[in-house]
């Protein structure tokens, strides 16, 4: 282990930020960062205050190595060599991937400027500052040019995350987490002007809208997660109002036709997603009919089982079986021809796994056996990242598996799957999950209930009024729906008993 690792594993065993190290050091952020790149190394007068801090934690050897620097090496205390403005700007311009999240990148707040944070000459203070501050950072990220749509996602991503792990401990966090999500999420209305009356984008302003487009739609996913409801309806509105305007473009600029399709596209889905818990089943069902309309024009397979995907769910939603089943057949086929293609490249595992997944619920639903297309969810291993507005991670699958073997008759499985994802008891996740899936959750552990051959009323209420309170709580359309589908079906299992009775306060929407 190098020697300046030594000081990063002491400060994260005290669970400090870099900003929080450098403040109790009394050093400026961006000397601090450089002791932990091995840029630089204290003088005495700092080492003394490190000691100071860390204590135990810094062994002889290392004490040793950060007075005494090498012959060569720059200190705290020595200008003469030249500062490396350009690592200073590959950090600044995007995330760093370590393998511990010491990146300067994402520190949440810039210390104020005082006497003693002055730093040496050469440092570029107001790039410091971008790489600091998550909201600044995260615009940063957002307009600069990156070689592909993906590159610029994928950096968005990294940036929240690492600024996550950095803040795990702190409490105030979430507070700023959200305001910069919600910033990112409204990028291209801001600095654009869309949010002005009759407001119209301009050709010339078209690359700028694609490039702040491609940003926001990582926000608004961030946000769609949220278990805030404003989060997702704020999510809901950006996306409703950049979809018109990428299909404008899509139609208009030849130059942008691909990229514009792929962004709204991808926009589409997301407003499918939220729609369901916004508007409900029947409009949303119109969503997805439109999100495999432009899924088709960009050729992209990708996008194109997503939307598959969504439109059998909306078909599910709606109570039309044999539709959604008609549906992902076609994706099924879809799949297997891509995949039979000589030079066809290799699908991310989220894709196979989504598409069998509710493959086997719409078989489920219609009776038909599920098991080989569950089999081939098992063969991948889809990971935790999302991919084509597709999230196929282990909790969610869960899910679907609940949802698949309840509508199959085999409730045993079924609640084997979700009392994985939430307590039965308690009724408190298990796994991380959003308060959207957890409430989904318990909807099913209801049904299940419910269908079981030793049902128990007891148990079926319990699942069911935390489900219900759940989606009012939300103002969850489909969630509240599902509820009031299972009650339906409890009156006819329990007619006339008082305790079924007692629940219609409940039912009444907000």
């Amino acid at each position: 282990m190098a020697k300046w690792e030594q000081l990063i594993r002491a400060r994260e065993r005290l669970h400090l930020s870099q900003m929080e190290a450098a403040e109790q050091v009394k050093v400026g952020l961006a000397t601090y960062q450089r002791w932990e790149t091995g840029q630089r190394k204290p003088q005495p007068h700092n080492m003394r205050q490190l000691v100071q801090v860390f204590g135990a934690l810094l062994d002889d050897v290392m004490t040793d190595l950060l007075i005494t620097a090498p012959a060569g090496e720059e200190t705290d205390g020595n200008r003469s060599a030249p500062c490396d403005t350009g690592a200073m700007e590959r950090s600044a311009a995007a995330p760093i991937v370590n393998p511990e999240p010491l990146d300067a990148t994402v520190i949440p707040q810039a210390p104020e400027a005082t006497d003693d944070t002055l730093e040496p000459e050469g440092i570029d203070e107001p790039r410091a500052f971008i790489a600091s501050h998550m909201i600044t950072h995260l615009w940063h990220l957002g307009c600069m040019e990156h070689p592909t749509c993906d590159d610029k996602r994928c950096q968005i991503r990294q940036a929240i995350e690492e600024f996550d792990r950095m803040n795990s401990t702190n409490k105030n966090y979430q507070i700023s987490r959200r305001e910069a999500l919600c910033s990112l999420a409204t990028l291209p209305m801001i600095t654009l002007g869309l949010t002005l009356p009759g407001k119209t984008l301009e050709p010339k302003h078209y690359g700028a809208f694609l490039t702040q487009c491609t940003a926001s739609l990582e926000g608004c996913w961030e946000l769609y997660r949220s278990s805030e409801v404003s989060d997702a309806k704020l999510a809901f509105k950006s996306a409703s109002k950049y979809l018109p305007i990428l299909e404008t473009i899509a139609h208009n600029a030849s130059q942008y036709r691909q990229e514009a399709l792929d962004l709204a596209t991808r926009y589409a889905l997301l407003k499918t997603l939220l729609g369901w818990t916004f508007i409900g089943p029947t409009e949303t069902l119109q969503y997805a009919r439109h999100a495999l309309a432009l899924s088709k024009e960009t050729g992209d397979i990708a996008l194109q089982l997503s939307a598959y995907v969504k439109l059998a769910w909306g078909y599910f939603y709606h109570k039309q079986d044999i539709l959604a089943l008609t549906t992902m057949k076609e994706a099924e086929a879809l799949l297997q021809q891509y995949t039979r293609l000589p030079n066809a490249q290799p699908l991310h595992p989220v894709v196979q796994s989504t598409t069998y997944s509710s493959l086997a619920l719409m078989q489920a639903r219609n009776g038909k056996p599920p098991d080989a297309a569950l089999g081939k969810v098992s063969e991948v291993d889809p990971g935790e990242v999302p991919y084509a507005v597709m999230n196929a991670k282990h909790s969610t699958l869960l899910l679907e598996a609940g949802w698949t073997y309840c509508y199959y008759g085999d409730q045993v499985k079924a609640m084997q799957a979700l009392e994985q994802r939430v307590d039965p008891e308690t009724l408190t996740p298990k796994i991380a999950q959003s308060e959207m899936g957890r409430v989904e959750t318990i909807n099913i552990m209801a049904l299940s209930s419910l269908r079981a051959k030793d049902r128990d009323m007891e148990k079926t209420i319990h699942f069911w009024t935390a489900g219900i309170e759940g989606a009012k709580a939300r103002k969850d359309e489909q969630r509240f729906l599902e509820a009031m589908s299972t009650y339906e079906l409890m009156d006819v299992v329990w007619p006339g008993e008082p305790r079924i009775q007692e629940l219609r306060d409940l039912i009444q929407h907000w």
